[in-house]
């Protein structure tokens, strides 16, 4: 299902009418013809949920302090993605009411999540709002905590880039490191995200900030691996080094390959790859195996993405040897053109062996 058909006609329905339970003049037929205008199909995902919300506060009462219990008490019949529409609520039309939506919005994200509500809160309020995220990172429950982290997130997909933090990203640290020992896996992928995010404009700062806390406990290590991972991708040393893999380990092995067990595929087939390599006998090589896939464009221009296949380390003269399977299909995300797909054998993040599948993709009129 395309994730726009979360906000569904049903959905809206359900919507105005648990209003109408908490506020009689409300009615959901009218919310239902004001969002499914003739433009709706064509609508994105956020775009729909910009729509319902503005559609909602054409009924709801002005006064946002009035509108606030009635978006309070719906709240625990929506939960998951489409229910960001209520935090966004309170994002557009509650800024003037700080006190309030800060305490709307903890209490809309135990049901979906107000991390992109959150965030033209700390652009037009920033000491207030991150003393706020600090208070959360103590939090009892764990979507709160989370809260603390992913709302601070300088790059956060789907939500408005925090260019103060992108240029220094000071005031996350302190939340962040109240949060490094957190025992929720919810609020640990976060934090990894976070880090990861400051990754990609302050690497330094975090290299420093994983050297630190890595081995302190299972999560730390846990989160600063996940943490780290573009860094790890783009073969940084002080970040391989860190996890235990050195860049010349691909010079210490031999007879590396990639075999596709056919070179030409369809759209929804899939290309078994096998690989193979030796260790050169003398020492035991840790190694962290990937594949890369450099999908075609539109216009042959190419992009790529990166694979994990498995860690493991190679005992001296012994040989590695296994199959990978990539299956070719069409995502919402990336879209595949007929065209020579290279695909590379990594080995610490370093190529190794090289294939070729030219892929063909019917065009639909």
């Amino acid at each position: 299902m395309d994730l726009k058909e979360l906000y569904s006609p049903i959905f809206i329905r359900h919507l105005g009418e648990a209003i109408q339970r908490e506020y009689p003049l409300f009615r959901p037929d009218r919310l239902l013809a004001d969002c499914l205008r003739a433009d709706w199909p064509k609508l994105k995902l956020m775009e729909r949920r910009d729509r319902l919300v503005n559609s909602l506060h054409r009924q709801l009462p002005a006064d946002f302090e009035q509108a606030a219990p009635i978006l309070r008490a719906i709240a625990p019949q929506f939960t998951g993605l489409a229910a960001v529409c209520l935090p966004q609520y309170v994002a557009q039309y509650g800024l003037a009411h700080w006190a309030t939506a800060m305490a709307l919005l903890k209490e809309l994200t135990r049901y979906s999540s107000s991390e992109f509500a959150i965030r033209p809160f700390l652009i037009h309020a920033p000491q207030a709002t991150e003393t706020q995220m600090l208070r959360w990172a103590h939090d009892q429950d764990p979507a709160v905590r989370r809260l603390a982290s992913e709302g601070l997130r300088p790059r956060l997909p789907w939500g408005i880039r925090l260019t103060q933090y992108v240029t220094d990203p000071a005031p996350i640290w302190p939340v962040l490191r109240e949060l490094m020992t957190d025992k929720s896996e919810y609020v640990q992928k976060s934090v990894a995200n976070n880090l990861n995010d400051i990754s990609k404009d302050h690497p330094q700062a975090v290299i420093d900030w994983a050297q630190t806390y890595w081995g302190q406990t299972p999560q730390t290590t846990w989160i600063l691996t996940r943490g780290l991972r573009t860094l790890f991708k783009q073969g940084n040393p002080a970040v391989l080094a860190l996890e235990g893999y050195a860049l010349s380990a691909a010079d210490h092995l031999t007879g590396c390959s990639l075999t596709p067990t056919e070179q030409t595929a369809s759209l929804g087939t899939a290309t078994t790859l096998q690989y193979t390599m030796t260790a050169e006998s003398g020492r035991s090589l840790p190694v962290y195996l990937g594949y890369r896939v450099h999908y075609v464009r539109q216009r042959q221009e190419t992009t790529f993405k990166d694979f994990y296949i498995k860690r493991t380390t190679i005992r001296p003269g012994a040989t590695v040897s296994g199959q990978v399977t990539r299956p070719w299909r069409q995502l919402t995300t990336r879209k595949l053109y007929s065209g020579d797909h290279v695909i590379e054998l990594l080995v610490n993040t370093r190529v190794v062996a090289t294939a070729h599948v030219k892929l063909t993709v019917e065009q639909t009129r």
